[in-house]
């Protein structure tokens, strides 16, 4: 079915992009960093400097976006279910002030963008680092993970609706965290008290969930465009099956490491841009002396030329770097985000000639 006019499209191009979390305190400062490296044909982020504290760090952060539900901090870590305390407020404060700091860089440009990419904990790996009033853990109690992940879709679409009213952007592209995910999967989560594991969740369960959260999101204005990027650990041997379980719920993209990575891995991720999906491959580690355009070209062409994977294909290649620049200076990331930069460039060129 053809879009109506001015809706949004889905991108076919080859672009970098970056984690979301920085260094210091200022976001002003990391703005500037981000426009001036990550503007158009590039995909911008939401910067987050996890410095500022608590309430900065990600599971405070994204614990604001649990809808209609309280939450503060305990010696043991975020509890749910509770009226906001103190720690709670000052991590709605700074995504607020986050928020409106982002539609003023935005209104200050002569054309403001219409992307951006943010970056949330995924919702098990949140229902796995939230506890309840009984200081157990949420994933522990049926109806309180479903409850939450529930909960917490809404409260993100909220986010992004927010977003959208107060800005010029239109397309979302929403990296979901999920380091807990084969802890939750595996039933290697450890209880409250430390002595023993909770019981894995089923598989049924969390796919389910997944897709229903998912569906959330993306149910959103069909003039925007919404992406979801799962990033997972790639060194993860049970991997292959974590990753079906999630495009099975309807993930559209996948972040990954090629150190890695496996034979049987890639195979993977030829499926996945077989399907129509997109891979962001992490490829420049943060401060690393970096390869020529040539060279770097040319390793991130080997294992997709081996796939079998066509040149016309690349557009469902976004570059990123390998970790985020939390412990780099702001040189180190201008200089690592210059390079990525010119490493797709040179691979949307290589697309557009094939």
């Amino acid at each position: 079915m053809l879009k109506q006019e001015n809706q949004a499209v889905l991108r076919q191009d080859v672009y970098a992009t970056a984690f979301c979390q920085f260094p210091g305190t200022d976001p002003m400062a990391i703005h500037e960093v981000v426009r001036g490296e990550l503007g158009e044909p590039n995909l911008a982020v939401f910067p987050q400097l996890p410095d500022r504290g608590v309430g900065a760090d990600a599971v405070g952060r994204s614990a604001t976006m649990l809808a209609e539900l309280g939450f503060d901090l305990q010696p043991h870590g975020w509890r749910v279910g509770t009226p906001d305390g103190i720690d709670a407020r000052r991590a709605r404060s700074i995504l607020r002030s986050d928020e409106n700091l982002l539609a003023d860089v935005l209104g200050a440009e002569s054309k403001p963008a219409q992307r951006l990419k943010l970056s949330v904990l995924g919702p098990w790996t949140l229902a796995a680092s939230l506890y309840l009033a009984n200081g157990e853990r949420v994933i522990s109690d049926h109806g309180a993970r479903r409850d939450i992940i529930e909960s917490y879709a809404h409260g993100i679409s909220e986010h992004l609706q927010r977003l959208a009213r107060i800005t010029s952007l239109r397309d979302f592209t929403l990296q979901l965290d999920e380091p807990l995910f084969g802890a939750v999967l595996d039933g290697t989560v450890s209880t409250a008290s430390g002595y023993r594991t909770l019981r894995s969740i089923p598989r049924a369960e969390v796919r389910s969930s997944y897709a229903q959260f998912l569906e959330v999101l993306s149910g959103q204005d069909p003039y925007r465009q919404f992406t979801s990027l799962l990033n997972l650990p790639t060194g993860d041997e049970r991997w292959i099956e974590r990753v079906e379980i999630l495009h099975q719920a309807g993930a559209d993209a996948l972040v990954i490491d090629p150190e890695g990575m496996t034979n049987a891995k890639w195979e993977r991720i030829a499926g996945l841009v077989e399907s129509g999906g997109r891979v962001f491959l992490q490829a420049l580690a943060p401060g690393a002396r970096a390869p020529g355009v040539v060279q770097a070209v040319k390793t991130i062409l080997r294992p997709w030329r081996q796939l079998g994977l066509g040149l016309e294909q690349l557009g469902a290649l976004t570059l990123m770097p390998r970790g985020d620049f939390s412990t780099c200076t702001s040189t180190q990331a201008i200089g690592t985000l210059q390079h990525l930069a010119s490493y797709a460039q040179a691979l949307e060129q290589t697309r557009v000639d094939a």
